[in-house]
């Protein structure tokens, strides 16, 4: 009796369990000793590695790490599973939260759009905690923009925004927003009724983009537990995300072999991990890369990130 059309697999991966992988290997690789190596080596066989390229704006990332069948295979800080698709905001930990945000403000917007920054009077200053007061005072504020928009026969705001509060550290209630530039920056300012010290410029792209000004936006920092909330407008962009198996050793130039091939090299030596991203990604400029390990398996997780080259 064949199999039916349910109990067939696809070829690519299928049976492979997602987790969160960049929790699993937290250690990072200073140098590599005997040892160490001989703890690898013992573990090649089990090694299936996938490389993950996320491009965003001007930037381009890359993540190498292993995949498992079996959730037992897993570290165990990296066993809450995760969907590849899902939202890093409401499924992974903060610190991948801040990382999409970044990722999403870099893909979506770039010269002369708007960096604002929206303040409270005494009079207007929501309570301690008061998340819910300060969601809806950036709601009204949003609904005012498009209003001024409409008028003007512009499209809905293109916008990110992020609400920081530390009561603690004696933060003010204060909001930053990524906004598209199509409304001059007097009318978006108006459109705040809590306060008139407000500051709305424009954006200016660095050698990484937006990174920078997004990195400041998302700055890892103590706070109560709600408002590491943020918002975004509807139909942003994704950062585009591609997962591969295998690569060529030089764009273009050899047979294909699988990403795990690649590992030990760039592990013993990571002055490699630049050389083989030039012959990945030729037309893209080196940035930095880092390797982290977990002794659970001495499997690693390698981050490497490039940006387009100076014309």
């Amino acid at each position: 009796m064949g199999q039916g059309k349910k109990g067939k697999r696809k070829k690519g991966g299928m049976g492979y369990i997602p987790y969160d992988y960049e929790s699993a290997y937290r250690q990072y690789i200073e140098s590599m000793n005997e040892w160490f190596i001989e703890q690898m080596a013992g573990y090649r066989k089990k090694n299936f590695y996938v490389l993950k390229e996320i491009k965003a704006g001007d930037q381009f990332e890359v993540e190498i790490y292993p995949q498992f069948k079996r959730l037992d295979e897993v570290p165990e800080e990296g066993r809450r599973i995760v969907k590849e698709n899902s939202n890093a905001q409401k499924n992974l930990n903060d610190k991948n939260a801040r990382k999409y945000l970044v990722r999403l403000i870099n893909h979506n917007f770039g010269e002369g759009d708007l960096w604002i920054t929206l303040t409270y009077d005494d009079a207007h200053l929501p309570a301690d905690g008061d998340i819910g007061k300060a969601l809806k005072d950036v709601q009204k504020y949003i609904s005012r923009v498009n209003y001024q928009r409409k008028k003007r026969g512009l499209k809905r705001a293109k916008y990110v925004y992020v609400i920081e509060y530390d009561e603690a550290a004696e933060i003010r209630w204060h909001i930053h927003v990524v906004m598209d530039g199509e409304l001059d920056l007097d009318t978006v300012e108006a459109c705040w009724k809590q306060s008139s010290r407000n500051e709305v410029r424009r954006t200016r792209k660095d050698k990484d983009g937006l990174a920078g000004m997004a990195n400041y936006l998302v700055k890892e920092k103590k706070r109560i537990r709600s408002e590491r909330r943020w918002n975004s407008s509807k139909g942003l962009k994704k950062p585009d995300i591609r997962v591969v198996r295998s690569k060529q050793p030089i764009k273009g130039t050899g047979s294909y072999k699988p990403i795990s091939a690649f590992i030990e090299e760039m592990v013993r030596n990571q002055n490699y991990i630049q050389e083989q991203m030039k012959k990945w990604y030729p037309d893209l400029e080196f940035a930095e890369a880092e390797v982290r390990y977990n002794n659970f398996n001495y499997m690693f997780y390698i981050h490497a990130r490039l940006r387009r080259k100076k014309e």
